[in-house]
């Protein structure tokens, strides 16, 4: 006979094990689920909340095993354990779960597919995905849950088939803000900034607010891309225009954009309107703007102010030997090299 009560109250301990990210308490736990037998007599709750716990705490061995050994396992289990292989980045984990569970007769939902599109996106594999997106119009899975727009979008754009997250993007129901971030993401992550900036002026036309994500993607884009001009529009656009405050990561863009051709009085300008400049990233990417353009003067400031924050900082010795031995300075490159052992000693 099932105890709902007694289910209930493992249920509730082990969510306060996630919680806490205590594995040690939910082993014990689990140690008394086999004990009195609840797990025989409620498999799939239990089972769930098990798998949940081991998932979510990390030992996803443990979570693999509970899986196995159930007598009984649904979608929600398998559903379980694969959000925890994502979470962790074992995406071929992932898609050898998903072609077993399918052997056992278990018919994936929307959660399941998302979770495969992520890893396929992940590691690029086209072929899976194109066969996962068949297999959700087949289905009529897309018409009734965004995420997997959002899901089928960033894999293409991830797997370089722009034409075809665009037609995927044009042809949902209903575009989002996050649906359209991940195909920005996926132009920026290629460098096809002229396209994110397109992208953006369609969010816009769509009366879609862009977030700090949206932003952080195209100025990401334009700052690898050299398109600084730009960049300094979309970063002004940003705060003016929609409110919202810069973070360190939209700092160092517009540093990577005006590095990047060269121009470091504006990139200084953007450090000296940070908040706070006691962050390495800004002073290491414009280190290495100066290893580019050969800045030895400049440079020579900014190794400087980079060991202020972090005298161990080996990419900061690096870059300044680099810079010196590019101007042929080779004593002063073998001095930094010198002060790089050192600091390294300690």
């Amino acid at each position: 006979m099932i105890n709902h009560k007694a289910d209930n109250t493992i249920v509730v301990l082990l969510k306060a094990c996630v919680k806490s990210k205590d594995l040690y308490e939910g082993s014990r736990i689990h140690a008394h689920i086999l004990k009195v037998g609840l797990l025989e007599a409620s498999p799939y709750v239990i089972g769930r909340s098990l798998i949940s716990m081991y998932s979510k705490c990390g030992s996803l061995s443990k979570a693999q095993q509970v899986l196995e050994e159930l007598p009984l396992r649904d979608i929600i289990c398998w559903n379980s354990l694969l959000i925890g292989l994502v979470q962790k980045g074992q995406d071929h984990d992932v898609l050898n779960c998903f072609e077993y569970m399918q052997h056992e007769g278990i018919h994936p939902d929307s959660v399941t597919f998302t979770c495969v599109l992520k890893c396929c996106a992940k590691v690029r594999c086209l072929d899976k995905g194109e066969e996962i997106h068949d297999r959700i119009i087949d289905i009529g899975l897309l018409e009734k849950d965004a995420m997997l727009g959002t899901a089928l979008v960033d894999m293409y754009a991830k797997c370089g088939q722009f034409a075809r997250a665009e037609k995927v993007l044009k042809e949902l129901p209903v575009r989002d803000l996050v649906t359209w971030s991940a195909l920005i993401a996926g132009y920026a992550q290629q460098g096809f900034a002229r396209e994110a900036l397109s992208c953006l002026e369609q969010i816009e036309s769509e009366g879609l607010s862009p977030d700090n994500v949206t932003f952080l993607c195209v100025l990401s884009a334009c700052g690898h891309s050299g398109l600084s001009d730009e960049a300094q529009i979309v970063f002004e656009n940003m705060t003016k225009k929609y409110g919202i405050t810069p973070n360190l990561e939209h700092h160092t863009s517009m540093i990577v954009a005006f590095g990047c051709t060269g121009q470091f009085d504006k990139a200084l300008s953007v450090i000296k309107a940070m908040p706070s400049s006691d962050h390495s990233v800004i002073w290491l990417t414009l280190l290495g703007a100066c290893k580019k353009w050969g800045n030895v003067k400049l440079g020579k400031l900014i190794f400087d102010q980079a060991l202020q924050v972090d005298d161990t900082c080996a990419v900061a010795f690096v870059l300044m030997a680099n810079i010196f031995t590019m101007a042929g300075m080779q004593e002063d490159a073998e001095k930094i090299e010198a002060m790089r052992l050192k600091y390294a000693a300690f």
